[in-house]
């Protein structure tokens, strides 16, 4: 696909609805507004003005700007120093001068260049900053969005695989500790299966002086990979699994075997990474550095200044007992067949720094579905009336075109996200597809910011369920163009599925012959031409029908792998748009809908998991888990969800008043003991999910506790 480079820069214009500037990013979509005392004049800028790298830049004609919401910030002199920082409600001042300002957790990296004076003044729902000596100042701005720089060849042989996989930390921007910094992890080069072993010139892998041996086997291979990459590692041929250096080794099969070592690996590096480049140009008080200082008697400072070598050497002398309750919740676990035909995945589970496992020859476990809960078996027993299946098909545990499917349950997990790679259908996990991971690549840039959202009804007894369209766009600084449908016939939901949505709430019925309509059944396995990006269809059985979705052209999208209740899918449906419009991702949204709701085990996601239909206004979506005690005070934790735009490594920092720690963005952080006022000044700061002894509910419906 061509696709010209200048549409899928990020674009720096007039707000069109308030005084002030919108930065949008065509590629993913995602929006951010600067506010003015009046409307400016914004022109082109040449981007080497900025410090860090830029994809576009815009001079703003005015001596003030302000942010929706509050945004931590560094101030950086020319040489890159920082002179300043704000990352709680304070002011600070700097005399004249040349400086850089970088925004923290927004959709779309932003910093900005001023020769002169910045005061800012930091509020509880905003950061405004005033300019002296000067009336503008440059914004430049970076998409999150990474393509891969090209792709490589090879042959099934197990010495080209491994010459292939080479090649994927060639896209790390730096080989020293910051590579944990997403932005400084570009995407590793596609891979891809043919004749010989072809590698691009422009591919150049950096020469890190560490090399990972394994068998020669896919069993082996596969899950080395993002390891492979994170290190910049070459990947050798072996008689046993090893991290070899000129001037050292250590062993990759330990006590409890070599997949569960590679693992520990990997989590321990990308930790004490994190911490060590807390020496560099982000000298945050980051909780987990806090946290290992009381633990290990390690020099940071002189970490820092190591070799990669030397510092993967001294981390993996370290026991990971010693760490492991430091070690962040990790975003994804995937279960790869050992198969040739998936190596192509292992690019995108490698961007995502993926657990990888290669499962052996499953056990078929033909009760896979029969694992629900005695309470909502006797409800389908007794209430076959209310389930989400036409009235034509009696209230079967599932159709033919699922059972038919090679149904399994892969092993647990100790992760945020599982997903499947390869044949069959993984119950407890996301069946990720190749082609979905394609796709994630193919955008098209849109010239509309809006966020589209079609809800389609097509059942008048499921009307309870209409509210979601109220759901939808009820967030402040974003653009959303959301509709609802109902009663559509089967031409007028061809319409739909061929429009440019970018996600579709459908409620109804779903049978082996499709998509139920007024005059009949839609069966998206004889589509080619989907349009729509992600999808829930909130039916019984629609995982053959959300999997002819994805095979048709959309990104990914939530379905059932059996019957389900109609009252409790209404639950799941709300539930679910509430989480996909704070930007949760597919993955996390069902994660979620688990942990909480009756029937939440019903439901997997079909296609790119990672994908969402919005940006978090705090970067990471998060939840927040309270228990109340005895003396009117309240334990509060906050549970992070990594996302592509805010993977593993990025750091968040919690909007609670007298706070300004950091902490890595990904599972349980903290515990903050709060009176009622701050716990409820915090969650009231964006509609947050709340657990509250177990039960969730939503900040925006919590006036008292």
């Amino acid at each position: 696909m061509n696709i010209d480079p200048d549409a899928t820069r990020p674009q720096i214009r007039r707000h069109p609805t308030r005084d002030g500037v919108q930065v949008v990013d065509p590629i993913q979509e995602t929006q951010f507004a600067l506010l003015t005392p009046e409307r400016p004049t914004v022109s082109d800028c040449d981007t080497e003005r900025f410090y860090f790298p830029a994809d576009t830049g815009a001079t703003v004609w005015t001596d003030t700007v302000e942010t929706p919401y509050f945004v931590p910030l560094w101030i950086r002199d020319e040489e890159g120093n920082t002179v300043a920082e704000v990352t709680d409600q304070e002011s600070v001042s700097v005399p004249p001068g040349r400086y850089n300002v970088e925004l923290a957790t927004t959709q779309v990296k932003l910093q900005f260049a001023i020769d002169g004076g910045i005061d800012v003044s930091s509020m509880e729902d905003s950061v405004r900053l005033s300019f002296s000596e000067t009336d503008h100042l440059h914004v430049g701005a970076r998409s999150v969005h990474e393509q891969p720089a090209a792709t490589v060849t090879t042959t099934e042989s197990a010495d080209d695989l491994m010459a292939a996989l080479s090649t994927l930390g060639s896209a790390l921007k730096t080989t020293s500790c910051e590579r944990s910094f997403p932005s400084l992890r570009g995407h590793p080069p596609l891979v891809e299966l043919g004749d010989e072993l072809s590698v691009p010139e422009a591919i150049e892998p950096p020469d890190t002086g560490v090399t990972i041996e394994v068998p020669p086997f896919e069993e082996y291979i596969y899950p080395v990979v993002p390891l492979v990459y994170y290190l910049g590692a070459t990947l050798e041929s072996g008689p046993a699994p090893r991290i070899a250096t000129d001037e050292w080794s250590y062993p990759l099969d330990g006590d409890d075997g070599f997949e569960p070592e590679v693992a520990r690996v990997l989590k321990q590096t990308l930790l004490l990474d994190c911490v060590t480049r807390t020496e560099g140009y982000y000298g945050v008080d980051l909780y987990e550095r806090t946290e290992l200082e009381t633990r290990l008697d390690l020099d940071f400072a002189a970490v820092y200044e190591q070799s990669l070598p030397e510092q993967l050497r001294t981390y993996l002398e370290l026991p990971y007992d010693s760490v492991s309750e430091v070690v962040p919740k990790w975003k994804l676990t995937a279960d790869v067949r050992p198969e040739a035909t998936n190596v192509s995945a292992l690019p995108f589970l490698a961007n995502e720094l993926a657990i990888v496992r290669c499962p052996g020859v499953r056990s078929m476990d033909e009760e896979a579905l029969a694992d629900l809960s005695e309470e909502v078996e006797s409800f389908f027993r007794n209430n076959p009336q209310a389930l989400r299946r036409s009235t034509r098909a009696g209230p079967t545990r599932a159709s033919t075109s699922t059972t038919d499917t090679d149904i399994f349950r892969p092993e647990p997990a100790d992760s945020i996200e599982q997903a499947y790679v390869g044949e069959g259908l993984p119950v407890g996990a996301s069946k990720m597809t190749v082609d979905a991971y394609y796709r994630r690549l193919d955008f098209e840039p849109s010239t509309d910011p809006q966020i589209r959202v079609a809800v389609v009804c097509n059942d008048e007894e499921m009307t309870d369920e209409n509210v979601v369209s109220e759901i939808y766009g009820t967030r402040d600084w974003i653009e959303f163009d959301i509709s609802f449908q109902d009663q559509l016939g089967t031409m007028e939901m061809r319409e739909v599925l061929q429009s440019e949505v970018d996600f579709l709430h459908y409620i109804g019925h779903v049978d082996e012959e499709g998509i139920r309509c007024t005059d009949g059944y839609l069966d998206t396995r004889h589509l080619s031409d989907v349009n729509v990006s992600a999808f829930l269809l909130n039916a019984c059985d629609s995982y053959e029908q959300g999997r002819g979705l994805v095979d048709a052209g959309a990104m990914a999208g939530i379905a059932t792998v059996t019957d389900i209740v109609n009252e409790a899918a209404t639950s799941v449906g709300r539930t679910a748009a509430k989480l996909l419009n704070q930007g949760f991702s597919l993955a996390a949204t069902v994660s979620i809908i688990k942990e909480y709701e009756q029937i939440g085990h019903h439901y997997l996601v079909v296609g790119d998991a990672s994908a969402s239909i919005v940006e978090n206004q705090s970067g990471t979506p998060h939840r927040v888990i309270v228990d109340e005690r005895d003396d009117d005070e309240f334990e509060v934790n906050i549970f992070g969800y990594p996302t592509l735009s805010s993977p593993m490594g990025a750091i968040l920092s919690p909007q609670i008043q007298g706070i300004d720690r950091f902490y890595l963005n990904s599972g349980t952080m903290e515990d903050y003991v709060l009176s009622k006022q701050k716990l409820l000044e915090f969650i009231h700061k964006q509609d947050l999910p709340v657990d509250f002894d177990g039960s969730l509910r939503w900040s925006s419906n919590v006036s008292e506790i």
